[in-house]
């Protein structure tokens, strides 16, 4: 599977695009503190969407499923967070893998065209493809792909770069 681009991920987007804004975000220390993790990223980041916002969990498994026929009739396990990154922390980013089957990536912000996704090839540091920052655009990609977030901005929720993040397993 090659990346996949879904434009318009969510049907409705503006009668909901704030409602991610309202989702608390936490620290690295914060949440690994909180949720009793050992994770390392960049960033503000909510606790598992399915745990507190089943309604939102589940408009996501219907536009994946809608969107996309990759997980028809698969039996699925997907993390989903609120990932919320500014300036301060683009030069804490680095290229990297997920450890789980498939990600898939929502930019919920306002559209920056200088931010986005970059997806490089194995070992090289030139990436292959990258994913331009559009709002409501989903980016969907092997995890074991190796990747990058291209320029955090912002200094705030209302003006920073706020994505949907899932980590999808295949059962």
């Amino acid at each position: 599977m090659d990346t996949i681009i879904i434009e318009n991920f969510f049907d409705n987007f503006k009668n909901i695009k704030d409602s991610f804004k309202k989702i608390p975000l936490y620290s690295l220390k914060e949440y690994n503190k909180k949720f009793h993790k050992y994770e390392n990223w960049p960033g503000k980041r909510s606790q598992a969407l399915h745990d507190d916002y089943p309604f939102l969990f589940n408009l996501i498994m219907k536009e994946l499923n809608t969107k996309t026929p990759l997980f028809k009739d698969r039996l699925l396990t997907i993390n989903s967070f609120i990932h919320l990154r500014l300036n301060e922390d683009t030069d804490k980013d680095w290229i990297h893998v997920d450890p789980d089957d498939y990600t898939l990536m929502v930019y919920l912000s306002e559209t920056n065209l200088k931010s986005g996704t970059a997806i490089y090839p194995d070992e090289e540091n030139t990436p292959t493809t990258t994913v331009g920052f559009v709002q409501n655009r989903a980016v969907l990609f092997r995890g074991e792909q190796r990747h990058k977030a291209i320029n955090s901005y912002g200094n705030n929720l209302d003006n920073g770069r706020l994505t949907l993040n899932c980590f999808i397993n295949v059962r």
